[in-house]
């Protein structure tokens, strides 16, 4: 969807009492104008009753009926729920809401209205720790989605943040755990929260080795290649995770830092464990660990665990 037109729509209505549609995007939602904010717009297929939820960024209103739109003759009289986006046309949130409404209003089933309208608070909310370890951890998150569909024909990043940013591991499927570290290469310290990877239930830990380089990708090419790929990366939950995550790193440096895979390896937590055993008076114990010269799985039996995970 072009954000560049509706922008330009809304700028240029000056009736701010009316209801303006903007972008139809099904028979039962679409984006709408008023008070010169935008809205997004869907039929109140869930019979919610009436309330008001208001954030900085957002307002929720369900079970508001809309009888009239300015400019379209057709619309029909009924009951629907909204989200207002209160930011400004120039916000550089508009993107990010826009995208995640358009995927909403073609996967609703999988995810009802107030549901969604909860999912944008937390994006919205999210404190912007746009640093550089951010972004390595991400790109080693995606590269590893990648390796997973590659090599064992997994679409794994329905996995991904199950829990959001609560999840305990970054991918589980309830039974099996992985929990992905990304390191520069050069620097084989990996930093371990022991509890995490070495509690129950036990985890694989994969470790993806990079490099900045200016032969590689940036954090938007690898994600606009997933977006072509028809058969994976589609679902809303992979979507409002990712834009979760782009929201911790900056804008900048998604565009420009450029990376490459070296290697991925993979540890089953359980051989590699340094302290079997703790005193029961420790917790919360974090520490870098050197994980060079552990032996890891074979990239046979990684690929096999891998192809189980959404089995």
């Amino acid at each position: 969807m072009n954000i560049e037109t509706i922008k330009e729509q809304l700028s240029h209505i000056t009736d701010l009492a009316s209801i303006f549609l903007l972008v139809p995007l099904s028979e039962n939602a679409g984006f709408f104008a008023n008070g010169g904010n935008l809205l997004y717009v869907a039929k109140d297929t869930f019979n919610y009753p009436c309330e008001g939820i208001e954030t900085d960024y957002l307002k929720l209103q369900t079970h508001v009926r809309i009888s009239a739109v300015k400019n379209n003759q057709t619309f029909r009289d009924d009951y629907y729920n909204l989200i207002v986006f209160k930011g400004k046309i120039d916000d550089s949130n508009l993107v990010s809401f826009v995208k995640l409404c358009e995927i909403h209003s073609n996967n609703s089933s999988d995810l009802n209205f107030k549901e969604f309208f909860y999912s944008l608070i937390t994006l919205f909310q999210l404190p912007a720790e746009q640093s550089y370890l951010n972004i390595v951890g991400l790109y080693g998150e995606l590269k590893f989605m990648e390796f997973a569909l590659q090599h064992a024909n997994v679409d794994i990043s329905n996995s991904w943040h199950k829990n959001g940013s609560y999840s305990h591991y970054d991918f589980t499927n309830g039974e099996q755990n992985i929990e992905v570290k990304t390191i520069l290469s050069g620097d084989y310290d990996v930093t371990i929260k022991h509890q995490q990877v070495f509690g129950e239930p036990s985890c694989t830990l994969a470790v993806v080795v990079c490099n900045q380089t200016d032969d590689g990708e940036t954090i938007k090419e690898l994600i606009a290649s997933f977006y072509n790929n028809p058969s994976a990366f589609n679902s809303i939950g992979f979507s409002i995770n990712l834009e979760k995550e782009l929201k911790r790193v900056s804008a900048n440096d998604a565009d420009n830092l450029r990376f490459k895979v070296d290697e991925i390896l993979f540890f089953n937590a359980n051989d590699i464990n340094p302290f079997p055993v703790l005193p029961s008076d420790i917790s919360n114990l974090s520490y870098k660990m050197d994980v060079s010269d552990l032996t890891p799985m074979s990239d046979e039996s990684a690929i096999s665990l891998i192809s189980q995970f959404n089995k």
